[in-house]
Order: structure tokens, then C-alpha cells, then sequence
């Protein structure tokens, strides 16, 4: 997943800013944790040769055939909305992202996340919408439109994922980030999905951020989950909380991560163990390697996912995304 581009040197600014984490690295670590397993999860984005979207867009369907052709990753679900996230004309933004999951038992499993707003012809609920339909979830718009009851410039779309597998659990995630929103409302609202506890989500939100409001330096991000065995219904929502803007030091957010898993009855030790595998440097002597941490609640077992950067470019990142 990083050849050919994973062997140019680093320098000290990114040639092309990746989408993928806050300070411009092209890949991210991230561990889930639940009571009976952990899995490890590499996302990336093919950094192309040329610093354009249209370079882009050749490295990620060279990617994506590799995965396909060498690990049997299935590429019939890019390859039906190819049109609408790789444009041809004047494509904007991030092209396409990949991601391995690793799991004790069983093979890797691949997913893409595709951009909504990959040009100007359409709008990203309108590209999302028509995604949907070719994907034959169509009817799972009303779900999107619902959830993002205050609209799309307060609710945005930002991300398609795809599951690159066969069979009625292989997923469709719509992904929002939310402007001024508190997150208790956010929690309530994933109550439309069918495996959602209400309740649960605004004490994990302030326990990692140190407070209970709009985390408005940087947008809560979130999910809803569609499988063709949900159909139009969304199985599940996840919460992404960001870190590195709500603590001094990595450190901070270490201790409160550790604390939280405790509460939970998730392994603290695991997470601390991986986090030093991860870390390049003192924990102290930044704010950047945490970049965010998601949770759900599912018939009273919690999963918790905690995501990580290569901090190859900077130790304090500012906040992205930000409303404009």
C-alpha cells in the first residue's frame, strides 16, 4: 500500500497535504478495542507523482487494482461510481483513501473512502444521493436527509467509505462532520440507527475533550452504517471525537484515553502498549499523534477506536475543517 511512493524521502514540508491526518501525512495508525479482540487498521493516501487531483486519481486506481489483483479485494462498488468521485475536467480535493484492517483471525480486509465534493458539477449530498442509488441503497437517503436535520453546510458530508468485500455485511458509510453541535443532541440523533444506545456518547465526548460543549475548535465527525442486510435502515453510527486540539500534550490525552478505557472495561494496557510502538518521540513533546478517538455502544459492549499519526510533518497541527 505504500509503493511506489513510500520510497521517496519525507522532507520536511508535504509535496502533496494528504487528507489523512492533520499535519499533511499520507498514513494513519489506529487500533479498536472491545472486550474480546483487537484490531489494527492502516489508512493511506497514494501520494501521486505530480502535486494535482488528477495525478491523484492515477494513483489511487493503480492502488486499488494492486489490492484487487494481488489480495483479492472486490472493486465492483469504486468501479460503479468511478465517474462520480474520479471526474474528469477540473477534480478538486483528495482523489480517493485505502485502509487495511488486521484482525487475529481471518484475512485483511480493504475499504476506499471516496470524496463528495470531487468537483463543482454536483454538490456532495447530491453526489452522496447518486452514489447511493448506483450502489443500490437508494432508499437509505431518507436516513441521510434526516440525520442532517439542520442541513448539509451544518451537517456535511465529507466522506463515502466502502467495504471491499462480497456479502450482505459488506458496508456503505456516509460520514458527516458537524458544525456547533452539542454532543448530546448528536447522540440522540443517532438514535436512528438500528444498534445505537442513547446516552452514552456525550460522557465520552467530554471525558476525552475535557469539556461538554460544541467541541468547536475542530467539527465532531460521525457515521451512519447502511448493509444490505439493514437495507435502507442505518445498522449503526459511530462518533469521531478529535484530540489534538483539546490537550496541551499527547501525554494528557494518553491518560485520559487510558482513564476512559478503564471505565469502559477495555484494555488500557493494549492501547498504552501500541501507543509506545507508535510514538517517535516523548509523549510530552507535542499534541499531534492523537488525532481522534471513536466509540459505540452495542447491546451493552463497547468499542473504542483510537487513531494515530506519523507526525511526519508537525508536532502542533492546527485545526482543520474549519466552517467556509
Amino acid at each position: 500500500m505504500l509503493t511506489p511512493w513510500g520510497n521517496r524521502r519525507i522532507g520536511t514540508r508535504p509535496d502533496w497535504r494528504s487528507d489523512v491526518c492533520a499535519d499533511g501525512s499520507p498514513i494513519e495508525f489506529s487500533a479498536a478495542f472491545s472486550r474480546e479482540c483487537t484490531q489494527i487498521r492502516v489508512l493511506v493516501e497514494a501520494v501521486p507523482d505530480r502535486p494535482s487531483t488528477a495525478a491523484a486519481q492515477e494513483s489511487a486506481l493503480g492502488l486499488t487494482r494492486g489490492l484487487a489483483e494481488e489480495f483479492g479485494a472486490v472493486d465492483d462498488r469504486p468501479a460503479a461510481v468511478q465517474d462520480l468521485f474520479l471526474p474528469d475536467g477540473k477534480p478538486a480535493g483528495f482523489a480517493m483513501m485505502h485502509a487495511v484492517v488486521f484482525s487475529p483471525d481471518g484475512e485483511p480486509e480493504f475499504k476506499v473512502y471516496l470524496n463528495p465534493d470531487a468537483d463543482r458539477r454536483m454538490t456532495a449530498a447530491e453526489r452522496t444521493r447518486a452514489a447511493l442509488d448506483r450502489l443500490g441503497f437508494g432508499k437509505a437517503w431518507a436516513a441521510v436527509r434526516a440525520y442532517a436535520s439542520r442541513g448539509f453546510d451544518l451537517d456535511r458530508i465529507v466522506y463515502l467509505g466502502l467495504d471491499l468485500l462480497d456479502g450482505p455485511q459488506s458496508r456503505v458509510k456516509v460520514y458527516f462532520r458537524h458544525y456547533d453541535i452539542p454532543p448530546a443532541e448528536l447522540d440522540a440523533r443517532m438514535g436512528i440507527s438500528l444498534q445505537h444506545e442513547t446516552g452514552f456518547l456525550a460522557e465520552f465526548c467530554q471525558a476525552l475533550t475535557g469539556d461538554g460543549g460544541a467541541a468547536r475548535p475542530q467539527p465532531l465527525v460521525s457515521n451512519l452504517t447502511f448493509t444490505a442486510d439493514g437495507e435502507h435502515v442505518p445498522v449503526s453510527a459511530t462518533l469521531y471525537v478529535p484530540l489534538w486540539v483539546h490537550a496541551e500534550s499527547d501525554r494528557t490525552v494518553r491518560d485520559r484515553i487510558s482513564s476512559l478505557m478503564a471505565r469502559m472495561g477495555l484494555p488500557a494496557g493494549r492501547y498504552r502498549a501500541l501507543l509506545e510502538q507508535v510514538a517517535r518521540r516523548p509523549l510530552s513533546g507535542g499534541r499531534g499523534i492523537h488525532t481522534y478517538a471513536s466509540a459505540r455502544l452495542q447491546h451493552g459492549r463497547p468499542r473504542m477506536t483510537t487513531y494515530w499519526s506519523s507526525e511526519l510533518y508537525d508536532r502542533y497541527p492546527p485545526a482543520r475543517y474549519q466552517r467556509g
